[in-house]
């Protein structure tokens, strides 16, 4: 249990912000942001910059060392939980998308690289030699999403995972697996959401799935490997497992169900800017990869109702659901003047602007009760945040966050600001643009 006090507030506050003294944009890590271990595994869309996340829990650190475990209730491709494993804590996430918690899974290990560049050797033998032009997976849409000889291809490396008898081996098969379909796909990849490729293109397109398969298995293996090497040099791995605890939950942060009711000791999180339709369509990106992962490999609970549709890991996510009523704008604007001033700015434009918002924050405040519930008292958070756009006019999020978690009780020490200089967005289009910059918010939980 860590402890606070007006000094500590104080010191977390003058060592966060006298770093951007001489380089104003030192949180913008401009030039410095590589994906190194576990980071380096999928290309997930908006992921949140490792080094930042890094220096964000070593100063924390600094001034709290007993910080034991970190908390991200939007956890995503696991940033937070692999930075939190390079410095030894024990770590807590959960997520709505299936594909972020499989990821999640395979970075936390175990780490046997060893024995898993064997494994890497065998199975690209069983894909090479099979002869099978059988199609492993059907769904709606099938042959719209993939060539034929793409989908043999993709079945001839499934079958060849599902082969494999260790399941730590096959969740890191799965993601090199989901990123092969992913770029082989008839899904343009200069957008996050699902659109066809033209016909022409899809035809004359030079494939091959099992090389692109070969070469991201083998990069994952050296990132494996490093960040082995890395958590074994600092005596955070004991035969091939990490020694601090991780857990991971699938499913909507406002119903979270950890075990035993254990409480952290910091927060650390990005949760989407908006509704995913009109910011980053997690659930669209991760639609096509799902479709050829063993569902059981992933979760012990059926994920197959996520995947009803293109659009179901959306519809289940903030914002998703846009039926609201009055009493959901007035609550809102009860906790946070500036939500209410927003809602003043949009009750010109069409009714539907409004109602995304009102939904994504309303989706968001529900969030927030069971997220400070598992926060110890006195207890940090960090949320990094993008003001997207609506109609032309600004959605505050930070202030609105910060006026929300200040009718939980808790206390703002200060807000840093910081460019993105390379960070993967949604496309512009009439209801969102590109954002440009990001607010870190640094809160206390009331003791």
């Amino acid at each position: 249990m860590i402890t606070a006090s007006e000094k500590l507030n104080r010191e977390i506050k003058e060592r966060l912000e006298r770093l951007a003294v001489y380089d104003r944009d030192y949180w913008s890590f401009k030039g410095n942001s590589r994906r190194e271990h576990g980071h380096g595994f999928f290309q997930y869309p908006a992921m949140m910059v490792p080094q930042m996340a890094r220096a964000i829990l070593a100063e924390a650190c600094a001034v709290h060392p007993d910080i034991e475990w970190v908390f991200d209730p939007f956890a995503g491709s696991g940033t937070i939980l692999t930075e939190s494993m390079l410095m030894g804590l024990s770590f807590a996430g959960c997520d709505i998308n299936p594909l972020a918690i499989l990821l999640c899974r395979t970075k936390a290990g175990p780490f046997f690289h060893k024995a898993l560049a064997d494994k890497v050797h065998c199975l690209l033998d069983r894909i090479k030699t099979d002869m099978d032009s059988r199609i492993e997976i059907d769904f709606a849409g099938r042959d719209k999403w993939f060539r034929d000889d793409v989908q043999i291809a993709l079945s001839k490396i499934r079958r060849a995972i599902m082969h494999e008898m260790a399941i730590w081996a096959r969740s890191f098969f799965w993601i090199a697996l989901a990123e092969t379909a992913r770029v082989t796909s008839n899904s343009r990849t200069s957008t996050f959401k699902l659109h066809t490729r033209p016909l022409s293109e899809i035809v004359t397109r030079s494939l091959d799935p099992i090389l692109q398969f070969q070469r991201v298995v083998e990069r994952n293996l050296d990132h494996m490997k490093t960040q082995s090497e890395c958590l074994n040099s600092n005596g955070y791995l004991n035969r091939g497992h990490y020694t601090k605890n991780i857990e991971l939950y699938l499913g909507d942060t406002s119903e979270l169900k950890f075990s035993n009711g254990k409480r952290f000791d910091i927060v650390i999180t990005s949760p989407p800017y908006g509704d995913n339709v009109t910011t980053v369509p997690y659930g669209q990106y991760s639609y096509l990869p799902l479709q050829w992962i063993d569902p059981s490999d992933i979760d012990c609970n059926d994920i197959t109702q996520y995947l009803r549709s293109t659009h179901e890991i959306d519809y289940r996510s903030l914002g998703g659901k846009q039926r609201i009523n009055k009493d959901d704008e007035s609550y809102l604007s009860e906790r946070s003047q500036s939500f209410g001033r927003l809602l003043k700015q949009l009750s010109l434009e069409p009714s539907d602007r409004a109602k995304k918002v009102t939904a994504f924050f309303r989706d968001l405040n529900r969030c927030l009760a069971p997220i400070l519930e598992r926060l110890q008292p006195g207890g940090l958070m960090f949320w990094t945040l993008g003001n997207r756009h609506v109609a032309g006019k600004s959605v505050p999020l930070d202030a609105i966050l910060t006026e929300m978690l200040e009718c939980e009780g808790t206390v703002l020490l200060t807000q840093l600001k910081r460019r993105i200089p390379s960070k993967r967005m949604a496309i512009r289009n009439n209801i969102a643009e590109t954002m440009r910059a990001e607010t870190i918010l640094v809160m206390r939980k009331a003791v």
